[in-house]
């Protein structure tokens, strides 16, 4: 299975609930984008970061282990990465599985850009809090208040942010995909968390309705980074979404 991470994310934080649930029965190829743990280049980030070229070192990856047809996950901005290389490379791709993702920025993203470009080079922990409060549950957030965890994870979020995170999130919020949706044509699940701070639910509905067949499933108390306990749901889900589906050799 192809994997393509969010904006500021990586292939192993953002897919580890497939790697741990499915990793005895799937094979996983990843590729990090430019300026996501020292894969450079990182001196042109606004021409590397198109979907359209991510998509295409996406699938130079699959080759590279040998994968001809597969499946392929996206995850916020890699929904678009996903998206492309099903455009872009229709033989290579079997089935999509598109998670808290968007065909077009939309207020809510925007405004996360905004407030995090404003918080850059401050505080860590009040960028780091920013970023919890944005990404998490509101399940998840309680858990932290409860174990009175917040503040000491927030400066570890915020020492821990990507450097490359605002470049990449400057990248999501210029994807414009919602005229090209009617031309995928492989089996799509699109997965909309019902409490995401950082793409509005309604925005994912929509790019399932503009892809034909897209199946929609909602995890309505989920945010936009899912708990442990709704990654393994998670997981379930597409598993049972792909084995439906997917037309890939047994092997892969």
């Amino acid at each position: 299975m192809g994997l393509a991470h969010g904006a500021s994310g990586d292939v192993d934080a953002n897919f580890s609930p497939l790697l741990d649930a499915l990793g005895d029965r799937w094979s996983f190829v990843g590729s990090r984008y430019p300026g996501t743990g020292g894969s450079g280049p990182l001196d042109d980030l606004p021409s590397v970061l198109r979907p359209e070229v991510l998509a295409d070192r996406l699938v130079e990856a699959l080759d590279a282990e040998g994968h001809q047809r597969v499946p392929v996950a996206g995850v916020s901005f890699g929904c678009s990465v996903a998206i492309q290389a099903a455009l872009r490379h229709p033989d290579r791709v079997s089935a999509l599985v598109l998670t808290v993702g968007f065909a077009r920025p939309d207020v809510q993203l925007r405004q996360m850009l905004g407030t995090w470009e404003q918080l850059a080079g401050g505080p860590p922990e009040r960028l780091g809090a920013f970023l919890l409060s944005q990404l998490g549950s509101p399940d998840g957030l309680a858990e932290l208040d409860r174990a009175g965890t917040f503040a000491s994870d927030a400066l570890d979020a915020g020492r821990g942010v990507n450097p490359s995170g605002l470049a990449h999130l400057r990248a999501a919020t210029q994807v414009d995909l919602q005229d090209r949706l009617a031309e995928v044509r492989v089996p799509t699940l699109v997965v909309v968390a019902g409490a995401d701070r950082v793409v509005l639910p309604a925005t994912t509905r929509e790019l399932a309705a503009g892809i034909p067949g897209a199946e929609l499933l909602e995890y309505p108390a989920a945010g936009h980074a899912f708990t442990a306990k709704e990654g393994v749901v998670w997981a379930r889900d597409v598993e049972a979404f792909l084995s439906r589906v997917d037309d890939r050799p047994a092997a892969l």
